[in-house]
């Protein structure tokens, strides 16, 4: 077996605190010995997982070379959660964009503030988007990374991808030109399954039930606008991947090469005390079963 993944013990005395959020339940800090850039912790809720489905989403697209943001395990003062390193490098003059933003320039009448039942956040609407955004020698390169990301949501089952959940980069050239680049993906701490209790888990497990649970789940991001919920996060990914085949195929390719055995090891490194056998076995099934989808496409 593998050896676990590491753990960042934060304290409350540490200068290493350089913001505290208004909820108190994330806070930026600098890692000691690190370069400057900034994390976020995010301190896990109870009985959900968010703290083990955020690292293993983030291990899963370091494998398949998907840009996403950078998760480690971590605790503040005995209590669970995950630290998250920024990728929006201010002092450079980046800045995030949302897709709500994103959107918003390019729909009229785009509602921002309507993160959920946003029927106008589908996926022709965020390619068509992109398309406006960036240059024509830039444009397939751009939007194959968007699919990645989406290929990604399939494989984990993220029901979260919502309109501020992913998003540009945005800066200014040294002539004053206005350029962008698609933000790493981040926030996949709704996936794979981490929201049942094992009661739950195991019962699904034990009726073979996997494949009706992953296709049970909407997105935050709709495939055709007369729909109420968004689509099904693998649903998604196969029906995009058909329509836009330039843009998917790559992800997809990758895919194919990767082995159940690398994906169930980066399973296996969560620490037991993080992750049960039930939650690790649940994971692994869901894993194995969209892996199994996505490589029919």
């Amino acid at each position: 077996m593998s050896e676990h993944y590491r753990i960042l013990k934060l304290r409350s005395d540490s200068p290493r605190v350089i913001e505290q959020l208004g909820s108190k339940q994330k806070f930026w800090f600098r890692m000691e010995g690190g370069d400057d850039q900034p994390w976020l912790f995010k301190f896990t809720r109870d009985n959900t997982g968010e703290d083990w489905s955020e690292k293993i989403a983030s291990e899963l697209a370091k494998l398949l070379n998907i840009p996403a943001a950078q998760v480690e395990l971590a605790t503040f003062m005995g209590k669970r959660g995950c630290a998250s390193q920024s990728f929006v490098f201010t002092e450079k003059g980046f800045e995030l964009v949302h897709g709500s933003e994103v959107l918003a320039g390019s729909l009229v009448k785009y509602e921002k503030s309507k993160q959920w039942g946003q029927n106008d956040h589908s996926i022709e609407n965020i390619v068509k988007a992109l398309e406006e955004i960036f240059p024509s020698r830039q444009r397939t390169q751009y939007l194959r990374i968007l699919a990645s990301y989406i290929i990604l949501d399939a494989l984990i089952c993220n029901t979260d991808r919502h309109h501020d959940n992913w998003g540009v980069l945005r800066y200014h050239t040294q002539q004053g030109k206005t350029m962008h680049e698609i933000a790493p993906s981040f926030d996949h701490a709704s996936s794979l399954g981490r929201e049942l209790l094992d009661e739950r888990r195991q019962a699904i497990l034990d009726q073979n039930d996997i494949e009706r649970y992953v296709l049970r789940g909407h997105g935050g991001i709709f495939l055709e606008k007369p729909a109420k919920k968004g689509e099904n996060p693998l649903l998604l990914a196969i029906n995009a991947a058909r329509y836009w085949p330039n843009y998917f195929s790559p992800c997809l390719k990758r895919l194919k090469n990767v082995r159940e055995e690398e994906i169930i090891g980066i399973v296996d490194r969560v620490p037991i005390e993080w992750m049960n056998t039930v939650a690790k076995e649940f994971c692994c099934r869901i894993l194995t079963t969209t892996l199994k989808r996505l490589n029919e496409v």
